[in-house]
């Protein structure tokens, strides 16, 4: 009955709750993860006193929830309570996709388990310099462009007009072509999904002056910090474009008193790149020869970790938070969908 069932069920938003998550995520999203939550696409399940939510959509009878709970700490676990004797009225299984360290051991209080799923490279703008060997590739990229003549442009979604809304849209449809939006977890659904000082976009523009790519930055206010959210350019923007914004973007922030930059989560990055110090057990080895093997099918995870690695980040772990062993094979199905893929 469970793969029978309708293949995805979804909560329609009402205003009011639209406006009580944005409230919430402004007051406590102080995870990376949190502005995320805000897509359209999500169902929200509040708290008893509304003072906590989470965002979920169910696939193939799986509740997939976007990343860990926002609120504050004592209203969570009553949260957490509450919505799986919701999920359980339903035979929904449970998982939580890009779960952090925060709630780990309440999640254990409830009985699920939690399995690494990868790594979110967050770099520290006060740590973040150009100087030294290390970085020099990054640094001579930089370099290049702005001898080039390109121009970078930082600035809030409230002060993009509309022609320059149109540039950044028909951009981002060039990029995505026929694929559909990914990133359940990581990725809002539309650019101006975000409105004022929610959203950041960093330019580059051409020597004409004509943009040829951006980065799409989410602001978690209460995390002192900025989330990638999409990185789109068109095919022809030479080699270094995306880590010459990347600095912009770093400097700009730091000058804002932003503490963080985080770089996107890198899927299973402690496989994809173990200690060099260490021997890789069997198993290990297993996985990576496993994970390498999907490339060429949609997964760039290597790719996007040799990128986050220039910019030398801090690396915070993330979750699967599931209920038991025997839902893997479900939980993994239904996250790769909700994921887009």
């Amino acid at each position: 009955w469970a793969w029978l069932a309708p293949w995805r069920y979804w909560h329609s938003q009402e205003q009011c709750d639209r406006e009580r998550a944005y409230a919430l995520v402004a007051s406590f999203g102080i995870d990376t993860l949190a502005p995320f939550a805000l897509r359209a696409d999500k169902s929200y399940f509040f708290s008893e006193d509304e003072q906590a939510f989470l965002a979920y959509k169910v696939v193939a009878g799986v509740a997939v929830v976007s990343g860990d709970p926002v609120g504050p700490k004592e209203s969570v676990h009553a949260l957490l309570t509450r919505f799986l004797a919701f999920a359980r009225e339903r035979d929904w299984r449970i998982a939580v996709l890009g779960a952090g360290d925060q709630y780990l051991e309440v999640y254990r209080e409830f009985g699920l388990r939690a399995l690494y799923h990868g790594d979110e490279a967050v770099v520290h703008t006060r740590e973040f310099s150009l100087d030294g060997r290390a970085i020099r590739k990054v640094r001579q990229s930089v370099a290049r462009l702005e001898r080039e003549g390109y121009r970078a442009e930082v600035l809030y979604v409230r002060d993009a007009d509309d022609d320059l809304r149109a540039d950044l849209q028909d951009i981002f449809e060039q990029w995505r072509g026929d694929a559909p939006t990914k990133g359940f977890t990581m990725e809002l659904d539309t650019l101006f999904r975000l409105q004022g000082d929610d959203a950041v976009f960093v330019i580059g523009r051409n020597p004409d002056g004509v943009p040829e790519g951006f980065l799409h930055f989410v602001v978690a206010r209460p995390a002192h910090a900025l989330s990638l959210s999409s990185m789109p350019r068109r095919a022809e923007t030479p080699n270094g474009f995306n880590e010459w914004l990347v600095v912009t973007t770093i400097e700009w922030a730091k000058a804002l008193g932003f503490e963080r930059v985080s770089m996107n989560f890198a899927p299973f990055a402690a496989i994809l790149a173990p200690d060099p110090d260490e021997t890789p057990a069997a198993v290990d080895r297993l996985k990576r020869r496993a994970l390498g093997s999907l490339k060429g099918h949609g997964f760039q995870l290597e790719n996007l970790l040799v990128f986050n690695r220039k910019f030398f980040p801090h690396w915070e772990r993330r979750y699967v938070v599931f209920e038991r062993p025997v839902d893997l094979p479900r939980v993994g199905l239904a996250g790769l969908a909700a994921e887009g893929y």
